[in-house]
């Protein structure tokens, strides 16, 4: 993209139960945009009375649909503005909306999808969140070739190509891991500024171990399907060997007491059959994914 003189920029966040943050966060980011968008995805406090008050557009969902479907549901009406820069920022207060500049500047540089990353400030971060963030971006990186830091950040901002090019599926917080696919596929230009975060005890309004394994689920559903031969080849290989070593030990039992143990015989070859059925079957599903 050829740097604009004077862009236009839209904020946008995607809000659920936010009415602590939600009217500061608008007020700070109206200082660097043309509009502030708040999707309120089905709250029942005032995040979207207050949003409104903070002189933010608010679109309500009439119950809570995800994150992914009220980033979704953003992406479908900045598409009718045609912005320059989309940004996207968290409703619970962890981003500092002064910084929304220097994603700005890397879309006008010519970047399509910048995600703020918070490795430079990782010491600020729970432990127990640092270490699901880490098996989340692991997770990821079997999706993309991109080398990343921080997968799972959710204050991104995206170019008017971007905006019109991404097509995304996921309800939930997987979202943000399926954005980096999705552009990846498309050939978007990715990039990481860094950022600095802040938690604070009633920031969150999810339980962090269920939220961490509900994401990596929805990774490893996305994994399977964008990468079956990988995915199935794994499963299937651990269930195939597996099998061949209980068959080792069930042989070992045999020369040592002349009993066949029958239980360990029904495993091993349950194992073994379905490891390969496993492998099979990523094949085919990865020779059906390249004819589409």
């Amino acid at each position: 993209m050829a740097e604009v003189a004077n862009p236009r920029v839209i904020v946008a966040m995607p809000a659920y139960n936010e009415e602590r943050y939600i009217g500061t966060l608008v007020l700070k980011a109206r200082k660097y945009t043309d509009e502030v968008m708040v999707v309120d995805d089905g709250s029942t406090d005032g995040t979207a009375e207050i949003s409104g008050l903070a002189g933010a557009t608010v679109i309500r969902h009439p119950e809570n649909r995800g994150k992914g479907v009220a980033i979704q549901r953003i992406l479908d009406e900045v598409k009718k503005k045609t912005p320059d820069v989309l940004v996207l920022l968290d409703a619970d207060s962890q981003h500092n909306p002064d910084e929304i500049p220097r994603l700005i500047k890397s879309v006008l540089n010519g970047y399509d999808l910048v995600i703020g990353s918070r490795q430079s400030t990782k010491k600020s971060i729970p432990f127990y969140r640092r270490i699901g963030q880490k098996i989340l971006l692991h997770s990821t990186r079997i999706l993309t070739r991109n080398r990343i830091t921080d997968s799972e950040s959710g204050f991104r901002a995206f170019s008017r190509r971007a905006i019109t090019e991404l097509k995304l599926s996921q309800k939930g917080f997987a979202v943000e891991s399926e954005m980096i696919a999705v552009a990846e596929e498309k050939g978007l230009k990715i990039t990481e500024v860094p950022i600095s975060v802040k938690y604070t005890k009633d920031g969150s309004t999810l339980n962090p171990v269920r939220h961490g394994l509900g994401v990596l689920t929805q990774i490893m559903a996305m994994i399977s399907e964008r990468k079956p031969l990988f995915f199935f080849g794994i499963v299937g290989g651990i269930l195939a060997l597996a099998g061949l070593l209980a068959g080792i030990r069930t042989l070992n039992i045999i020369q040592d007491i002349g009993v066949m143990p029958i239980g360990t015989v029904l495993l091993s070859v349950l194992f073994f059959i379905v490891g390969i059925f496993c492998v099979f079957t990523g094949i085919i599903l990865h020779t059906l994914s390249k004819r589409r």
